[in-house]
């Protein structure tokens, strides 16, 4: 394997350095994504719960014990119920775009580097063809093994550049898909949550009405 690095010539070091780079980002968005999971049916249930209660704090605290971004942008549109409901509307929208930045760290790496590689692997194929013919015109084609050299560096930066962009393409695909499930999820619970509020706040107002109409009616009595 070695061997054929080398023959490769030096446009597999730079090929090199973005296969390390798209394994570390795989890696890593692999390991955060996994732990952003969260079950929304599940976690936007006993949101509701508490919300129907008028537990707002006890939500507030749920949301601060359950990672990934669903609970944050739901924590951050808590934060702001005091404001009223636009306030509430920006903050989970603000909070929904930082979410979001975070998901797709490293997405655009590997996108980039999906389509710099081949790049680099031509130019070691143009390097290594430049190689042959020299060889070729400086002994005359009678030196086969110098020709042979030139071509198999050109093939090999060629296979090299491929097998970088490749893996890379993939999971860029892979974590814009992942995203994309993500993203869906934050609009379903972003939407069950106003729509909660909403109906939290509509049962407070009644209840406030009732109070003020029964201490209105004790007064006159």
């Amino acid at each position: 394997m070695l061997d054929l690095f080398f023959k490769g010539g030096f446009a597999m070091y730079p090929l090199l350095a973005l296969s390390v780079v798209t394994v570390a980002i795989g890696i890593e968005r692999v390991i955060y994504l996994r732990r952003a999971r969260t079950d929304a049916s599940e976690f936007m249930g006993v949101i509701h719960g508490l919300l129907s209660r008028n537990a707002l704090d006890e939500a507030y605290k749920h949301c601060e014990s359950t990672s990934g971004p669903i609970a944050g942008i739901i924590q951050s549109g808590l934060k702001n119920q005091r404001r009223g409901r636009q306030e509430v509307v920006r903050a989970i929208e603000d909070a929904g775009a930082l979410e979001v930045a975070k998901l797709e760290k490293g997405i655009l790496v590997l996108q980039t580097i999906s389509k710099i590689a081949p790049l680099i692997g031509l130019f070691g194929t143009v390097t290594g063809m430049i190689r042959s013919f020299q060889a070729m015109g400086g002994a005359g084609g009678e030196n086969p093994r110098m020709v042979a050299a030139g071509i198999a560096e050109a093939l090999v930066a060629t296979a090299g550049g491929l097998v970088v962009a490749i893996p890379a393409y993939f999971l860029s695909f892979y974590f814009m898909n992942k995203v994309g499930k993500f993203l869906l999820d934050m609009q379903k619970s972003s939407i069950h949550f106003l729509d909660v509020l909403g109906d939290l706040e509509e049962k407070v107002a009644e209840r406030s009405q009732r109070l003020d109409t029964i201490g209105g009616d004790y007064l006159e009595v």
